[in-house]
């Protein structure tokens, strides 16, 4: 970045603000970095910060395509160098011919069939759990980037580095927190249980603390916290699934993926709200048994089960 360059809106970046900004990225990506809440402060003080902060952050993104171009070699150094350290230098320098670490930046698939789960480790302490019918990619410094493409993930981090995840268009950047995130089709949901996410942070900016989501078609304009059950969160590890004002839609996903069966809803059930708890090995061992809990029948469809009377 240099001091020529502008902000969309045309006003350009504070040299003391991009300063600041480093400064927050460096410490934020510390290992002992604890000062969450300030760092929190920081960003939601004024637009520009975040605008600052989530520039710096993304350089290394638009670095990845020119990197993965380089042929990675093995250097020598006389110190260890920190990968969040490097990133930082080739944001600020626009240097490019620093490979070291490039082989961090290769990114990886990992896939779940319908009623399985799976642990991946991100990073130090740091831990995604895949519900069933579920793929992420995982790119990135420190496989610090993650891509939802279809299912739902758990997140568990130590708060000791930052992490980005994208479903769908749908941007979410992480405050040391444990939250969950949701892609079905087109539509993304995010809950969170503890700490604080930031969604869509180069327009929205919208904060989520424990205890809210957010729920958005790809595309949308207009993004709006809402309340949510905290303990939902990874619920289905537990063997339950847990829902406050949820639409009878997402009930049915979030089963398919649990059960390993086909759940869908009728048109007319599809948006209805449910609010309860329901026993994932009950679900799968008598669907039918779930009508008088949802409030409405649970009857055979071809391979799965249909929620609601009707088509």
């Amino acid at each position: 970045m240099t001091p020529s360059q502008q902000h969309e809106d045309g006003m350009p970046i504070n040299e003391q603000l991009r300063e600041e900004a480093l400064s927050w990225l460096v410490r934020s990506n510390d290992p002992a970095f604890t000062d969450w809440e300030a760092f929190t402060s920081w960003l939601e003080q004024s637009p520009a910060h975040a605008d600052a902060y989530h520039e710096l952050a993304s350089s290394e993104r638009r670095l990845m395509p020119l990197l993965h171009e380089l042929e990675p070699a093995p250097a020598k150094q006389a110190k260890p160098v920190r990968r969040w350290a490097i990133a930082a230098s080739l944001a600020i320098a626009g240097l490019v011919g620093v490979i070291v670490g490039a082989p961090a930046l290769s990114s990886e698939a990992y896939e779940t069939a319908a009623g399985q789960t799976r642990l991946i480790r991100l990073a130090a302490a740091d831990e995604m759990i895949l519900n069933g019918s579920t793929k992420v990619v995982v790119s990135g410094w420190s496989r610090r980037d993650v891509r939802i493409e279809q299912g739902q993930a758990l997140f568990r981090l130590a708060g000791k580095d930052g992490l980005e995840v994208r479903s769908g268009d749908l941007e979410i950047v992480d405050i040391g927190t444990i939250f969950e995130v949701t892609r079905d089709g087109s539509t993304n949901r995010v809950v969170v249980a503890d700490g604080a996410v930031m969604v869509d942070p180069s327009a929205a900016r919208l904060t989520l603390r424990a205890g809210q989501q957010v729920q958005a078609r790809d595309g949308a304009t207009r993004l709006m916290a809402q309340a949510a059950a905290a303990d939902s969160v990874g619920s289905w590890q537990r063997g339950q699934l847990i829902y406050l004002e949820a639409p009878l839609s997402d009930v049915a996903a979030d089963l398919s993926r649990s059960t390993g069966l086909a759940f869908s809803t009728t048109s007319a059930m599809g948006a209805r709200r449910f609010s309860g708890t329901l026993s994932i090995a009950e679900a799968r061992r008598d669907p039918a048994a779930l009508g008088p809990l949802l409030g409405a029948p649970v009857r055979p469809a071809g391979t799965g089960w249909k929620i609601g009377e009707g088509s």
